[in-house]
């Protein structure tokens, strides 16, 4: 552990020596008359300003940048996977004509296992004492959403853990304004099996200092299925201040409660067969989904629910030669679980119960694209977080930290290299584990002997070089490494 934080404080201080020379070495108010050129870097894990104007989508060699207010596809946009099943290279399975829990987002082919997600930043994949590496879609509506970024490959070093990709969700943050009256907006809609969306949003600005954005939505349906039901409701509050030194502090608060029914057995030789609901018969709904919503299950009351908080405080700080961004994150959720399976051995229903408080906690720290040698764009940064249940909070503890230079060798040819390093800890038992029902039984003292705090690190480098043909072609190569959490 005291390598660990050494090495945590020893990056946060090269981070603050290299805002320290950028401030050094630049020139305060150089040509302070002319107008500044603005130049767009989509290789971040937040985006301010992007290169959209009035354009809906813009797609590069590595980068698909999404505008979800000029979106638009045939048939109704209600959710991020509506989006995302129109992107390149993107695939979006589904097993229920409702958002659902269950569903799975490729990029390239890999799962959701091998990509990385983020809310603003903020990692959304990979949660409490589980190690949960699904995305409960539902939990990220897109009521608040301003753009989606595409991530494609494993190259970049800006998103941890990110082997077949990244998507990166920037949410709205309010206006920088002095106009009082704010944009409203609301909308419903109505679908097939019993669908229903009731959504408000309210943007805008005071002063020029302040900005601020809210929404809150209620979705829910039937299902296609007998009992495969959801109702989703959430609620979204983001509040900025326009710094005087140009910087944004933005405060975030992302409510969501859910509830989705697991399919139940409709087979017409029992007695509850309900004909205005397809067939389906023990043990058999969907072949993709190996988990519990891709089982039916025997009827009664069999769902599960989950409601989520996300708190985040977020600043960014043009400074010296780059950009300084600085995050604090909390994530809290609890997950219930309630189902009736048939116990074959005794013939009779079992009830199954199940729930889990789920913490996230974590802290970043980056600078971004300085320039302190020509044709050089350095960036440079750290993580810690944390993620556990209500008994130990600190189950997993993860370090990392990168740097990364993109390299202007010619006019058409760069190249962006360099290395990521992971800390991975987490609580483990050692070989010769009993069985929890052995290791339950046994005192504080003996169980302590198979305990122990297991730690892995690793370098990851990694190397891309891009050839522009033209403005239509780009040719390129990469190799990276990536690691995977246990």
């Amino acid at each position: 552990m005291k390598m660990t934080k050494n090495f945590f404080v020893t990056l946060i201080s090269f981070v603050f020596i290299f805002c320290f020379c950028a401030v050094e070495y630049c020139p305060a108010h150089a040509d302070e008359g002319k107008e500044e050129e603005q130049v767009y870097r989509l290789d971040k894990v937040i985006v301010r300003d992007h290169p959209l104007k009035d354009e809906s989508m813009v797609v590069t060699p590595d980068v698909t940048v999404i505008n979800v207010e000029k979106f638009q596809k045939a048939g109704n946009v209600y959710n991020i996977q509506d989006v995302l099943s129109e992107i390149l290279g993107v695939s979006v399975l589904s097993s229920n004509i409702i958002p659902s829990p269950s569903e799975t987002v490729y990029i390239r082919g890999m799962d959701q296992s091998r990509i990385q997600i983020f809310l603003d930043g903020k990692p959304m994949r990979l949660m409490g004492r589980r190690g949960y590496y699904k995305i409960d879609w539902t939990t990220m509506p897109l009521d608040n959403v301003e753009t989606i970024e595409v991530i494609r490959g494993s190259h970049s070093l800006l998103y941890p853990f990110s082997m077949g990709g990244a998507i990166n969700i920037i949410t709205k943050k309010g206006e920088k304004t002095d106009e009082i009256k704010p944009d409203i907006s609301i909308t419903t809609g109505f679908g097939s099996y019993g669908a229903e969306s009731y959504s408000a949003s309210l943007m805008g600005g005071l002063f020029n200092t302040i900005g601020y954005s809210f929404s809150g939505a209620r979705r829910s349906g039937d299902g296609y299925l007998r009992n495969n039901y959801s109702d989703t409701g959430n609620f979204n509050a983001r509040i900025s201040l326009y710094l005087p030194t140009d910087g944004i502090l933005s405060f975030g608060w992302d409510h969501v409660e859910n509830e989705t029914g697991y399919a139940v057995i409709n087979d017409p030789l029992r007695d509850d067969y309900d004909p205005d609901y397809p067939i389906v018969l023990a043990e058999n709904v969907d072949t993709f989904t190996h988990d519990n919503e891709g089982k039916s299950y025997t009827g009664g009351d069999s769902y599960w629910k989950k409601r989520t908080n996300e708190y985040n405080i977020l600043f960014e700080q043009p400074l010296g030669l780059g950009e300084l961004r600085a995050q604090v994150y909390k994530h809290k959720s609890v997950r219930d679980r309630l189902s009736y399976t048939l116990d074959k051995e005794s013939n009779l229903y079992q009830k199954e119960e199940f729930d889990q408080e789920e913490y996230n906690m974590g802290y970043n720290l980056e600078y971004l694209d300085f320039e302190l040698i020509t044709n050089h764009a350095f960036s440079i940064g750290g993580e810690y977080r944390t993620q556990g249940d209500k008994d130990d909070k600190k189950f997993y503890e993860i370090f990392s930290g990168f740097f990364q230079d993109v390299w202007s060798i010619t006019s058409p040819l760069t190249l962006t290299w360099g290395t990521r390093y992971y800390e991975f800890q987490s609580d483990a038992y050692k070989a010769g584990f009993p069985g929890w029902g052995v290791f339950n039984s046994l005192s504080e003292s003996e169980q302590k002997e198979y305990e122990y705090r297991r730690k892995e690190n690793e370098w990851c480098p990694k190397a891309r070089l891009d050839y522009d043909v033209d403005s239509n072609l780009t040719l390129y190569a990469a190799v990276s490494r990536e690691m995977r959490t246990p």
